[in-house]
């Protein structure tokens, strides 16, 4: 069977793609039903049994694909490359006989595992496209938004920590309730009650909608400059070219 190989080298083992894709599928289904305590015993402990026989298969089939990618490195280092290692970390961990309590905190990473089947999804890799055409775009705005919510969070704090010291006793406070008003969350058991708490409150609203804009458009040009390359024939969307 000749191997073929993508842009970063990473190896493509045809028909036997459909086995991991079954295998990642897999792993998933019986991991739940390894934490539904309503069902018997036995199927939680061989459910969780076959989880640990199938995230040791991935590791496995990084091996293999670590071997045969050209360049090696090429696919070691790439997006995919580096999720098929975190994927396989627990596994490693185990075999090596991490401590058990470590292993439980880094049961999460497995979760990761359903990010693999974006190797078998055209659309995923559009997606991938996408967000990588405008990803200075995203930074720059991550960390204007950043800045900015840093300012509010500092502002709220000075001006509610003497009028509810309880609920504004230190500066995370005040930024954690920025970040739920940024979020549109608000619990509701913390507001602001000085008129410049609430300024800078009305503020952070304001951010949040510009969040969802500026986002929303970026994302939606992107997707549709990938659209367009891949189907030159649409009439609708910019060209590709323009920047």
């Amino acid at each position: 069977m000749k191997l073929q190989h993508d842009s970063n080298g990473a190896v493509n083992f045809g028909p036997w793609e459909a086995v991991v894709r079954v295998l990642i599928l897999g792993w998933f289904v019986l991991y739940t039903l390894s934490i539904i305590p309503e069902l018997h015993p036995y199927v939680g402990r061989i459910s969780l049994r076959v989880t640990h026989w199938i995230n040791y298969l991935f590791i496995v089939e990084y091996a293999f694909r670590l071997m045969f990618s050209r360049p090696r490195m090429g696919y070691a280092l790439s997006n995919l490359g580096i999720l098929d290692f975190v994927v396989c970390v627990t596994g490693l961990c185990y075999l090596w006989g991490v401590d058990v309590q470590v292993l439980n905190s880094l049961r999460i990473v497995r979760v990761f595992a359903i990010f693999k089947l974006a190797r078998f999804s055209v659309s995923a890799s559009r997606f991938y496209q996408a967000f990588r055409m405008i990803r200075r775009e995203l930074l720059f705005f991550t960390v204007v938004l950043l800045f900015m919510l840093y300012i509010t969070s500092l502002g709220i704090y000075m001006a509610e920590h003497a009028a509810q010291p309880q609920k504004f006793a230190s500066f995370l406070d005040a930024l954690w309730f920025s970040v739920e008003s940024l979020s549109t969350v608000g619990y509701g058991d913390v507001v602001p009650v000085t008129p410049m708490g609430r300024f800078f409150t009305g503020f952070i609203m304001f951010i949040a909608v510009a969040v969802v804009a500026v986002a929303t458009g970026l994302i939606s040009a992107a997707f549709t400059k990938v659209w367009r390359y891949k189907h030159p024939s649409s009439p609708s969307g910019p060209d590709v070219g323009d920047n």
